[in-house]
């Protein structure tokens, strides 16, 4: 059955949903919450827990403090979601 929105086809080959290692997330989170402690290490493990939850996304943008910011969003939303 096709999406109603975009009118494509879902693959077919999908089996399950990825897991997420919350201990990962975690990580990641602890690493965004204090902005001014971030390095070019802790950005490249965001990215790396970034492509484990969102698969298709464009590899993370350092020079870009709007895309760094919507990356910290990101995994705030996510880290929250999964901690209930």
């Amino acid at each position: 059955m096709a999406c109603k929105t975009c009118k494509k086809k879902p693959a077919n080959n999908i089996t399950n949903l990825q897991s997420l290692d919350y201990d990962r997330l975690k990580t990641a989170y602890d690493y965004v919450s204090i902005a001014s402690k971030m390095t070019d290490e802790k950005w490249d493990y965001v990215e790396e827990v970034l492509q484990e939850i969102y698969p298709s996304r464009d590899p993370l943008n350092k020079s870009c403090s709007d895309c760094l910011r919507q990356a910290a969003k990101l995994i705030e939303y996510e880290y929250k979601k999964n901690s209930k």
